[in-house]
């Protein structure tokens, strides 16, 4: 094959302006505007906490919100906030990925999730995607699904209001010896 000087640099060029444009698409999807101010969170961002409210409902039933009304959302945010906290920095950055792909309606697309903003995405989509993933042949989505319920559950029972929905009835009372 005999390519001439001008065939190159218009393939270069039109190989070059592809590259502009999905990169520029890609920033734009994972550029999400904050809408809400977590500054009192050292791990999650708006979208996180969008996200994970968002699979709250889903995942708890009908134990979210529960006794914490009102407060749930927060209190939530909160101690799945604590628990990452608490990770190793390899799980850390690999949440930060799972955040960030969950963050950006085109990679969203590509791993089968709704493509909507998750406040408005509704219980049946997010069943269906978390049932997607929970089900899939791709031990990566089936981990992510596990991580992320882990993450949700654990922090929801961990707060002592929901004990009771858990059949747990609280650490042990330790009673002064008598001697």
């Amino acid at each position: 094959m005999n390519t001439s000087r001008r065939e190159f640099f218009k393939v270069s060029l039109l190989g070059s302006a592809i590259l502009l444009v999905g990169s520029s698409l890609s920033a734009i999807a994972l550029a999400n505007p904050s809408t809400k101010n977590l500054q009192k969170f050292d791990f999650l961002q708006a979208s996180d906490a969008d996200f994970l409210l968002a699979l709250a409902p889903i995942m708890l039933k009908s134990n979210y919100p529960g006794v914490l009304a009102k407060d749930a959302g927060v209190r939530l945010l909160m101690a799945v906030d604590q628990q990452i906290i608490t990770l190793g920095e390899h799980s850390q950055k690999q949440l930060r990925q799972l955040f960030d792909l969950m963050s950006s309606t085109t990679f969203r697309y590509l791993v089968g999730a709704p493509t909507s903003d998750w406040n408005v995405t509704s219980a049946k989509e997010i069943e269906s995607f978390l049932q997607g993933w929970k089900n899939s042949l791709f031990s990566l989505k089936r981990t992510g699904y596990a991580s992320l319920g882990k993450l949700i559950i654990m922090s929801w029972y961990a707060q002592s209001e929901n004990y009771l929905q858990a059949g747990y009835p609280g650490p042990p009372k330790i009673y002064p010896s008598q001697e």
